[in-house]
């Protein structure tokens, strides 16, 4: 594994800060924010484990397996430790919700996958892993939100989504502190690239083909997400569901043009507004 570099950026794969969505993040109720703050912290409790460059694989297991109790609140733990707390209060909020705790499970499943897994073959191989971690945090975000059972699989399209961009920007950082490739090495073969060029200082060709590729799954994907801000039962959610899905859309729009390696800057403020416009409109309309 190639240790960090002067172009490492820190790993952040939590998918759970407010940061990703501002604008949306703005509209929602106190409430809601609230608890998408715990789904935030118990998400970014197992990355942390399974992303740290320092633990051994046998370390981040034990650590996961006591996440594994917390979520299912398994009395005598130690309360003091962040994660444990992070866990035991998702699983409060879940419960009081009557909401499954699976799907908690599930991401618990993904992080210890990584633990073991630094590369797929496949991008069926990847949406497999995406559909552990991603989708059932769509999920829970959406069923806190009280969507409608039919908008569910769109939920969960979009949280795909907004993880594969996530895995876009991120795959430089993964590969310097872990040695983890999640986008497909067949990608990078049919490309002409290698998954060494990640190393780079600036994106050769054949890896901007590569990251070409994963953006154009995502944008897929947002497209199957369409309209799932229409099942949400409130017009505040809808334009806030709608806000998020146009801040996707942009975040792809700046990958795109972005060389990945030297990294992505996020909107600046005209196209910030045009963004929480467009989204504040279809919300309102829908």
């Amino acid at each position: 594994m190639n240790a960090p570099t002067e172009h490492s950026k820190p790993l952040n794969m939590s998918n759970g800060d407010a940061s990703i969505f501002p604008a949306a993040y703005r509209i929602l109720p106190s409430e809601l924010s609230g608890t998408y703050k715990i789904l935030g912290e118990y998400a970014a409790a197992l990355r942390t484990i399974a992303d740290h460059p320092a633990l051994d694989m046998s370390r981040k297991e034990a650590q996961l397996k006591i996440l594994a109790q917390a979520i299912g609140s398994t009395q005598g733990l130690d309360t003091q430790d962040t994660a444990v707390r992070s866990a035991l209060a998702l699983h409060h909020v879940l419960q009081n919700r009557g909401l499954d705790i699976q799907d908690a499970g599930q991401m618990l499943q993904a992080a210890d996958q990584d633990i073991h897994k630094i590369s797929y073959p496949d991008w069926s191989d990847l949406l497999a892993w995406c559909r552990f971690w991603a989708a059932p945090i769509g999920r829970i975000a959406f069923s806190l939100a009280k969507g409608g059972e039919q908008g569910q699989a769109k939920a969960e399209s979009f949280a795909i989504a907004v993880q594969i961009l996530h895995l876009v920007e991120q795959a430089p950082a993964q590969y310097r502190w872990l040695g983890r490739v999640y986008l497909p090495t067949r990608w990078f073969r049919e490309a002409g690239s290698d998954v060494s060029e990640l190393t780079g200082v600036i994106s050769t060709d054949g890896l901007n083909r590569v990251f070409a590729h994963a953006l154009g799954e995502a944008r897929q994907l947002l497209d199957a997400s369409a309209g799932f801000y229409r099942h949400l039962p409130t017009r505040r959610l809808r334009i806030a569901g709608a806000t998020a899905q146009c801040e996707a859309y942009a975040w792809a729009h700046v990958l795109g043009r972005a060389d990945i390696l030297i990294g992505a800057r996020r909107l600046n403020g005209i196209n910030r507004l045009i963004v929480s416009l467009t989204g504040f409109l279809r919300g309102l309309i829908s």
